[in-house]
């Protein structure tokens, strides 16, 4: 069996493309989501270090004897922190120490900014309104210095400043983060290409290779030592290419068996033919030993016939060509007890009036006498005193066929074969339906119940053994509602 190789993916499409640019979008998002609280807590920061830097420089110029700090530097210092005005309130007094030279052409607008109540919100989307903000605008930071918990520091700063230093910090966390998630990216594509994804390319490429040849034993998977969900599938790939691999050279030998016992069955079957011809002359002789063993003889050749016609029936099995038709059950089971009837048994047809089946009518009888005669052959095997006389033994045990009609709402069709024989051995029920392998009868081919078996698979049904006890068994046919079938066409009988 040659398959052709299926083309591999372009390189967009590749497991291992997807997986490297699928790793650095999730780091990405990863930072991303990381950068929001990052930005607010740098705001905060930027805030405090200013209130610090005021309330620091404020207090260097509220000296009680003389001057900590002049007052040009310390102007210096707020105009190097960015702070506009300054006003300091400790143990209940307000000192004003800075004010902000306010342009009455330039901007005028004041936002608030309280540190000790903000709502999350502000504190993760403010940042973020700073940094899309255009112009310039003032901006009254409340907040208590670190060192004077119970004072309060009020001043104000430029949005222009602040924007400028969230940009500056922005970019250098992005820059961060790119690099991060790349190097992050780079060393999980590495670890999972190495773990992952070479080894399913080296799985998809052996599936390949057994797909092209499986008749080659080196194409079979050899394992590796690995203890993970990769080596058990690699074992377990292995084990089933094992299994058929050796499957198929047992068909392929099965095959040429068959094709080979096809051609002697069928020469066989004419040679049988003539020795029945022969047979029959020979049961008119007047010679008693000769009338004694005749009906042995004809007994015998009557088996090989049988045995000769399923193994060819058998071979030529071809479920692709079932005719399927409306099938009256009834009929045809009637039909099935009209040619049986020589087997000596008593049947009972319990088949419901016009219950339609839709099913391959030749190959469908063709199961249905093949399940009565194995029923009838467990229960009343013809003695040589029958044979001798030409009559089998009557009412040697019954065969029932029925229907259960009382689950019409899963449209399916379950066929009944009820015996009174004697049941089916525990040591059979295995291979009850493996060809030459189900007999019980001696000198049986063991072939009726697979092709019965064969034929009702095709039609995509079951039969299995149902119950068996020394008292009978009961095999049933399980046959699915067609497509588009009604309840009535296989749960109840078809309306007048």
């Amino acid at each position: 069996m040659v398959s052709e190789t299926p083309p591999k993916p372009p390189l967009s499409r590749s497991l291992s493309t997807n997986l490297l640019v699928l790793t650095i979008v999730f780091v990405l998002i990863a930072e991303v989501v990381v950068l929001f609280p990052s930005i607010a807590k740098y705001r905060n920061d930027w805030f405090h270090e200013r209130i610090e830097a005021a309330y620091l420089v404020g207090l260097a110029l509220d000296g009680s004897t003389e001057e900590m700090i002049e007052e040009e530097i310390a102007m210096q210092l707020f105009e190097t922190a960015g702070i506009l005005g300054v006003t300091v309130a400790r143990d209940e007094q307000s000192r004003l120490i800075l004010a902000p030279d306010i342009n009455p052409h330039g901007p005028s607008r004041l936002h608030r900014v309280d540190l000790d109540n903000q709502s999350p919100f502000e504190m993760l989307f403010n940042p973020w309104a700073a940094l899309i903000s255009q112009g310039d605008r003032y901006i009254r930071v409340m907040g208590a210095p670190r060192h004077m918990p119970k004072g309060k520091a009020d001043l104000i700063v430029s949005q222009r400043e602040l924007r400028r230093d969230l940009w500056a910090y922005a970019r250098n966390i992005f820059g961060l983060s790119l690099v991060i998630s790349t190097l992050t990216a780079s060393l999980v594509y590495w670890a999972l290409n190495r773990i992952i994804v070479k080894p399913v390319k080296k799985l998809t490429e052996n599936m390949a290779a057994f797909e092209a040849n499986p008749d080659r034993a080196d194409r079979i998977l050899k394992p590796s030592d690995r203890s993970d969900e990769v080596g058990d599938a690699e074992r377990r790939l292995a084990a089933m290419q094992a299994s058929i691999h050796d499957l198929l050279n047992e068909r392929r030998r099965l095959a040429a068996l068959g094709a080979g016992i096809s051609k002697i069955s069928h020469d066989l079957r004419n040679i049988l033919a003539s020795a029945q011809l022969m047979s029959d002359r020979l049961a008119k002789s007047d010679d008693p030993q000769v009338k004694k063993l005749s009906p042995r003889l004809v007994a015998a050749l009557d088996r090989a016939v049988v045995m000769s016609r399923d193994t060819l029936a058998y071979g030529r099995m071809s479920p692709g060509v079932l005719k399927k038709t409306n099938i009256d059950l009834r009929a045809l089971v009637d039909e099935v007890f009209d040619a049986a009837a020589v087997l000596g048994v008593r049947f009972i047809n319990q088949c419901p009036e016009g219950f339609v089946i839709v099913a391959d009518r030749t190959h469908f009888y063709r199961s249905i006498v093949n399940l009565v005669r194995n029923a009838a052959d467990a229960m009343a095997p013809q003695t040589p005193a029958a044979i001798e006389h030409g009559q089998p033994e009557p009412n040697y045990g019954t065969v029932t066929i029925a229907v259960e009609t009382d689950k019409p709402e899963t449209q399916a069709c379950t066929i009944s074969i009820a015996d009174t024989g004697p049941g089916v051995p525990t040591h059979a029920q295995d291979a009850l339906f493996e060809p030459f392998k189900g007999s019980q009868k001696p000198g049986g081919s063991g072939l009726g119940l697979a092709i019965a078996s064969e034929i009702i698979r095709a039609h995509g049904g079951e039969l299995t053994l149902a119950e068996t006890s020394g008292e009978g068994a009961v095999f049933q046919i399980v046959l699915p509602a067609p497509a588009g079938a009604s309840a009535s066409t296989m749960s109840a009988p078809a309306a007048a």
